[in-house]
């Protein structure tokens, strides 16, 4: 039983030894450990709010109100989740609902009784809203043991069709009676039924499964299921994004390229493919008229493609759009002309009138919505980084107390730092940008430095490592959707050189790294991705790759019996630290072994996990970490235990110049919060500072600037963040050379003078004097 489950009074008050265990039994110690004290327990928490806020509208769906106005129906991610009604007219935010229990979600459709039914993901259940109302009504959970709804199509008298994970199974949801019907799993080994399309002319169920790309045909009338109806090399595709059904044709796209492929059901043919498209079509609304309308976000055209002629027209450009998430021909209020109405995704929304061909685009006010925190960094800037399960970022500044919202990424699943510079490693595709914090956010800062090739197999960067003694960075990887073999990467950012090593151990995912005395160590974790066949392997691998050679070194289950090594740590005792499945470990790289392992709690990874533990080295040389919910302390030399918070759930870990700790509540409703733990025992106060000189010396009349280059702290730490600082500069001889406000040094006559500042740093609560600084002005010299 996890010690939280005893009783979270009794937990936060509960310091115990742990045995330190080795093979034969005998415990071990090691050589000389830096001075240290216990940790201390008069820590505070302090919740700094959301970090990120952004619109995140993946899907939509077009429908009417009673007196025929036409409605724009987006979910929009956050925690909570939102639907928000927005008139196709007049452009407004109409209504914005909570959607209970659900961040995110994949399916939204307006039924054929003209409401609009919502497919949560996370609890698996199907809302309805009727147009007009002020909330949503449950219907229920669609099949038990199923928590993600992909899609919904609908089909004859009232009945609608969906898919879900992880079981990859369909179900019948009859509105009229309100019943739900279980149809069963859509092809064994498949986990996801993505997209779902009726075929009113067959009574059948055109089903698209990932991992593999596959595409089912179920005969809901005897039941029936096909095999694989796509091409097997289209398995890499991952899974369909979108299925339509048009004149006996299926318009399918493709996760990986974007691609669609127009399939012909008679003949099983794929007549043509269209390079890039969105995932959905819509038929043109002129009888008679065989042609469908598609947007391609690659050239931002709005397109016709004629199944007859096999040949695309471009209609207009729309603009630099992502994709449209739903599109629907309609004639507008006091209009009889047909017009395209699209959800663009985000807060994007388009109307094309074909008989006027006016277009009109725009960017709506659809409210931003807390972002769950995904990864936390401690940037070389000295400011606190964080990135969003759904893309965006955050900044906060230890300095001023400020959030701001950061850069705009994609989710960041990992953030190293090298130099002056943040690397994040980004979902999908295995994708790295670097961020310098010395200059201000641009176009091309952040930029995307690298990619894993597709031939890896890769989407999740999850250990993101820079070295600084290589200036190298070092990215672990879990495999894209269906794949085991994770990967080591290298990149090497003088020459831009990039390695990648595939499987560098046998089908696992490597999810934590750590450096030490030339070698970079990985941890890893049994499974691979979502989807994958279930494990070979039993134990998650310690290994050392040498920086030098190239060359992996070893592999070693560092814990027996522990299905992944998710925290790693250069100790405060040169040896590494590390964290399997509740255990913790301390490996001597000098001896090759694990020399101490340790039960912290207990714990067993029943299904995939990649992430667990965080470690941080704190500034009174004792670990600290999260695992599994708990916060807690290892005190460096006796390897005592102590839980810091359990009731908040705790995970990720991150370390501010000062010596703050920060966090992400695992509580569902706060982890869009960033937590702050702060104790007497791990902060390092301002003490000094250091001045730069544009240049030491001047002739009179010239000048030069000055400038705070960092702030010096105790412990012989320093920090490059002077944000919200309060500088007022002072010279010893202003005869000879004067300061400004602004850091203008001004030559004068003759002579040396001393620059120097006193620092203000109202919200650390610190008044500092700088190092001063000589500034020469050129002539004959006389003392200061």
């Amino acid at each position: 039983m996890p010690l939280n489950m005893h009783g979270v009074r009794r937990a936060l008050a509960l310091i115990f030894p742990i045995s330190l265990l080795v093979a034969g039994g005998t415990a071990c110690k090691t050589g000389g450990s830096p001075e240290t004290s216990p940790p201390s327990t008069a820590g505070t928490f302090v919740n700094l709010g959301t970090q990120i806020t952004r619109v995140v509208s993946t899907e939509g769906t077009v429908f009417k109100d009673s007196s025929g106005n036409v409605y724009h129906g987006v979910f929009v991610n956050g925690n909570p989740g939102k639907f928000a009604v927005l008139s196709a007219q007049t452009w407004e935010l109409v209504k914005l609902i909570d959607v209970p229990g659900s961040a995110s979600h994949r399916a939204i459709l307006t039924g054929s009784d003209g409401k609009v039914y919502i497919g949560s993901a996370g609890t698996g259940e199907l809302f309805r809203y009727t147009p007009g109302a002020d909330r949503l009504e449950s219907l229920g959970k669609a099949v038990a043991g199923e928590t993600i709804i992909y899609d919904l199509t609908n089909g004859p008298d009232g009945k609608l069709y969906g898919g879900t994970y992880p079981g990859g199974k369909i179900f019948e949801y009859d509105s009229v009676r309100g019943t739900f019907k279980d149809l069963g799993v859509v092809h064994e080994g498949e986990k996801y039924a993505r997209q779902v399309a009726y075929d009113f002319d067959e009574n059948a169920l055109y089903v698209g499964t990932g991992t593999a790309c596959k595409l089912i045909r179920v005969d809901l009338t005897t039941g029936a299921k096909s095999g694989n109806l796509l091409p097997d090399s289209y398995s890499t595709m991952e899974y369909p994004n979108g299925i339509e059904i048009i004149d006996g044709k299926l318009y399918i796209q493709l996760n990986k390229s974007s691609q669609m492929v127009v399939w012909d059901k008679r003949t099983g043919n794929i007549d043509y493919t269209i390079d890039k498209a969105s995932p959905s079509v819509v038929k043109s609304p002129v009888e008679g008229d065989r042609k469908v309308y598609l947007f391609n976000p690659g050239d931002g055209y709005l397109t016709a493609y004629d199944p007859d002629l096999k040949k695309l027209n471009t209609i207009v450009r729309v603009g630099g759009y992502n994709g449209w998430k739903a599109a629907e021909f309609v004639k507008l209020p006091g209009s009889t002309n047909d017009t395209l109405v699209a959800w663009m995704g985000y807060s994007g929304a388009m109307r094309y009138d074909m008989q006027a061909g006016k277009l009109e685009a725009r960017s709506l006010q659809v409210p931003g919505q807390p972002i769950e925190i995904r990864s936390i960094k401690g940037g070389p800037d000295g400011k606190v980084y964080t990135s969003g399960i759904q893309g965006g970022s955050g900044v906060y500044d230890p300095n001023t107390g400020v959030t701001v919202a950061g850069p705009n990424l994609s989710q960041a699943e990992g953030i190293g730092s090298l130099g002056g510079s943040l690397y994040f490693g980004m979902y999908p595709s295995a994708r790295v940008s670097v961020l310098d914090t010395t200059r201000s956010w641009g176009a091309s800062n952040p930029k995307e430095v690298f990619k894993l090739p597709a031939a890896d197999l890769q989407d999740r960067p999850f250990a993101v490592l820079g070295v600084e003694a290589h200036r190298k960075l070092f990215v672990g990887t879990v495999a894209q959707y269906g794949q085991q073999a994770g990967a080591l990467a290298i990149y090497d950012t003088g020459s831009g050189r990039l390695q990648t090593m595939r499987d560098v151990v046998r089908h696992q995912s490597v999810v934590s790294l750590a450096y030490l005395n030339g070698k970079v160590y990985g941890g890893t974790t049994i499974w691979g991705a979502y989807g994958a066949p279930n494990p070979t392997e039993t134990e998650g691998k310690l290994f050392a790759w040498d920086v030098a050679s190239g060359k992996k070194e070893f592999e070693l289950a560092p814990v027996p019996g522990k299905k992944g090594v998710t925290g790693l740590l250069a100790g405060p005792d040169g040896m590494l630290w590390g964290f399997a499945e509740g255990n913790l470990f301390v490996f001597d790289p000098a001896k090759q072994s694990v020399i101490y392992t340790a039960a912290i709690m207990e714990a067993s990874y029943s299904g995939t996990t990649w992430t667990d533990a965080y470690m941080e080295l704190g500034n009174d040389g004792n670990v600290y970490g999260t695992a599994r919910g708990q916060f807690f302390a290892v005190d460096a030399k006796t390897k005592q235990v102590t839980l810091l918070d359990t009731a908040r759930k705790f995970s990720n870990l991150a370390q501010d110049d000062y010596g703050n700790l920060y966090l992400r509540s695992g509580v569902k409703e706060q982890s869009h919060e960033l937590w702050k733990y702060s104790s007497p025992a791990l902060q390092v106060k301002p003490v000094s500072a250091e001045l730069a000189l544009s240049s030491d010396t001047i002739r009179p009349s010239d000048k030069a600037k000055v400038r705070v280059q960092k702030l010096l702290l105790e412990k012989g730490k320093s920090t490059a963040n002077t944000a919200g600082a309060v500088i007022r500069y002072t010279s010893s001889r202003p005869e000879v050379a004067s300061v400004a406000e602004d850091g203008t040094v001004t030559g004068h006559k003759a002579g040396t003078a001393l620059i120097g500042a006193r620092i203000e740093l109202k919200e650390l609560g610190a008044a500092i004097d700088a190092k001063q600084v000589t500034v020469h002005v050129a002539g004959n010299a006389s003392s200061p």
